[in-house]
């Protein structure tokens, strides 16, 4: 582990937001997490290096991360490149000690540390560090109280998790793009999200070819591949309960042919409902005269408290829009809106050419994102 120690540094107090002259109030920003997409991350970035970097002649280029610790007596510590890092992860599948953990293996992103490295209460903090062809930059130089290490983690796992899937908020937060993906059913799902749901992205923004490059995406989803998700449902009791019926209809999905794509929407619509309203009975001792949009509204409740953080992998808040607006959307006959949803499903409404192969594997899908909210 590269290390350096100066035994006296200047005491950072943060960066000015205004321009001031003596005797001038001026805000300081003395706390931040951000992004090499924001201007601002270059001005402070390239002081921070001059100071640490610059001083042990340290060329820029040859750095993918590093951290500074400024002690109480102003004595500095420099990590460069090296040192262990790790990361804190909620995994979709069983791992084991040692094994090659993959970017598809992660359901979400909650913490990051440093196992290596003593961090006191005390010390001001800067971490710059590369993930894929993009910084992050946290720093905390505020210590009128001891610094929250714990709390330093998730933000640094915060600012990791975004520059990791990067692709996944940019494209919630394009509110055109993504109200088109959630119109045909779309959604980052925990499964799709570390390949599949950049693909898709990518052909909903480019209009080139999108039909052929949605069903490669679809292609993907055989037999080994659903049954890799399944086999995580049956481990939750909720699921293992109606195991012959949810079977019944991802074996109909996996059979194919038009007919294997009606009976798994017919079949999982309902079952999707039906783990929903044992989860609010199990939670809260109702099960009569319980609307839909409590059910809904009490699963992604859970989600987020699973989730520990608003803008989690998980998604609890786009998925209850999701929910709302695709699987649960209400018809009307009389106007002729009768897109597929479990309502216009189980009322006998739904348009025949709607039962498509993409719309089974979404309902699927569907139950693998409420397998990792319960």
């Amino acid at each position: 582990m590269a290390h350096m120690h100066m035994e006296k540094t200047e005491d950072l107090g943060g960066f000015a937001l205004q321009h001031g002259r003596q005797g001038d109030t001026i805000d300081v920003l003395v706390k931040a997490s951000m992004t090499c997409d924001e201007p601002e991350f270059y001005h402070y970035v390239d002081q921070i290096s001059n100071m640490f970097l610059g001083k042990h002649g340290i060329p820029t280029n040859a750095v993918f991360q590093f951290l500074v610790l400024v002690h109480k007596d102003l004595g500095a510590d420099l990590y460069l490149n090296d040192f262990q890092v790790e990361v804190e992860i909620r995994i979709k599948g069983e791992v084991k000690k040692g094994e090659l953990v993959r970017q598809d293996n992660i359901a979400d992103i909650h913490r990051l540390r440093f196992p290596e490295i003593k961090i006191a209460e005390t010390d001001k903090v800067i971490y710059c560090f590369k993930v894929g062809w993009k910084f992050g930059l946290y720093f905390d130089l505020a210590r009128p109280e001891n610094l929250d290490i714990g709390k330093m983690g998730l933000a640094i796992g915060r600012l990791y998790r975004h520059l990791s899937f990067q692709y996944v908020y940019s494209t919630l937060q394009t509110e055109a793009l993504f109200d088109e993906m959630l119109n045909d059913g779309w959604f980052p799902f925990v499964e799709i999200m570390a390949r599949e749901y950049k693909d898709l992205s990518d052909a909903y923004q480019q209009k080139f070819d999108l039909e052929n490059r949605v069903q490669k995406v679809i292609d993907r989803f055989d037999k080994a591949r659903v049954e890799s998700m399944t086999a995580r449902w049956w481990r939750k009791d909720i699921f293992n309960e109606k195991r012959p019926l949810i079977e019944a209809g991802v074996n109909a999905y996996l059979d194919g042919g038009s007919g294997g794509c009606i009976n798994c929407i017919k079949n999982l619509l309902t079952e999707v409902e039906g783990i929903l309203r044992n989860v609010y009975l199990k939670d809260t001792a109702k099960g009569s005269k319980v609307k839909t949009r409590d059910l809904l509204q009490h699963l992604t409740e859970k989600g987020a408290q699973k989730a520990k953080s608003d803008d989690s992998l998980l998604l609890p808040t786009p998925f209850l829009k999701y929910l709302t607006e695709v699987m649960f959307r209400d018809f009307d006959v009389e106007a002729g809106k009768l897109d597929l949803s479990r309502h216009s499903a189980s009322h006998g409404v739904a348009r025949p050419e709607d039962y498509t192969r993409a719309r089974a594997l979404q309902v699927i899908l569907v139950l693998d994102q409420i397998s990792f909210y319960i």
